[in-house]
């Protein structure tokens, strides 16, 4: 069930749908009643804690009053915010906090009637292993609902790690995105690197797909015309190719053998 960030609530409250999930604190709640929508007062049942997980895996611990009247509402208000010592941060759509020496990061969308939903930080969900000299999907946190499509867009340097710009979709808060390792040796990223920002894509956004040049029929036609590609050449062994894709080092064989005669060294004698 979905949670809501209320900076105009002084307490945590949730409905009773709420209850079974959590644990009843053996200490009275703050207020006996709370205001509710069209400012019907609505009793406080008690205090229940919750212990959760963001998107990130980092364990949250939130206090709530339990409210009759209310179901499966559960607004996180301003004294988590105050016991945490949190920052809202609105640029990146993140609360932020410290906890036992570790920055806790929970990522938060917004919506307004005029703007739709804003850009949003991206970050890792977890520790990345990257093999040496390949492309590896790595699963990012979104803020977005599930199944929204959004174009993730790099904007931040990682070194020997590039990025690029992906058209992907949000799968209960999470996405994957494409990184490649140039460099010689395997790479690990740290988790809740920041890696760039979400735009959400619009239903009067067109998304052009591919047309197709890069198929392998298409490509193995062009190689045809590009030159000879059955004559092997002297040290095709030593090809070495980082794709899984059997036949992709067959394509390169074959571009290297198509291309040998424009990449030859010439000496030519000046009198």
């Amino acid at each position: 069930m979905p949670m809501k960030l209320d900076s105009g609530a002084r307490y945590s409250v949730a409905g009773t749908d709420w209850m079974l999930r959590g644990e009843r604190a053996r200490r009275p709640a703050p207020v006996d009643v709370v205001e509710g929508i069209g400012g019907f007062m609505q009793d406080v049942i008690g205090i229940w804690t919750f212990h959760m997980r963001n998107a990130y895996g980092q364990a949250v611990t939130v206090d709530a009053c339990i409210i009759e009247g209310c179901t499966d509402e559960f607004l996180v208000g301003v004294n988590f915010l105050q016991q945490q010592k949190a920052t809202v941060d609105f640029e990146k759509n993140e609360v932020k906090y410290d906890k036992r020496q570790q920055r806790v990061v929970i990522p938060f969308r917004t919506h307004s009637s005029r703007d739709g939903v804003k850009v949003a930080a991206v970050r890792l969900a977890r520790h990345a292993k990257l093999a040496r000299s390949a492309v590896t999907p790595v699963e990012v946190v979104v803020a977005p609902p599930n199944g929204e499509e959004g174009i993730f867009v790099p904007t931040v340097s990682c070194g020997s790690v590039m990025l690029a710009a992906a058209v992907t979709t949000s799968r209960n808060g999470k996405a994957t995105v494409p990184m490649i390792n140039v460099y010689g040796s395997k790479t690990k990223l740290p988790s809740r690197k920041e890696l760039g920002v979400w735009i959400p894509l619009e239903k009067d956004m067109q998304v052009l797909a591919l047309d197709g040049e890069l198929k392998r029929h298409n490509l193995n036609a062009w190689l045809a015309e590009l030159g000879d590609t059955e004559t092997p050449l002297d040290n095709e062994d030593e090809v070495r190719v980082s794709e899984e894709e059997p036949n992709a080092r067959a394509i390169v064989v074959r571009l290297l053998r198509a291309t040998v005669k424009c990449r030859e060294t010439r000496v030519i004698a000046h009198r």
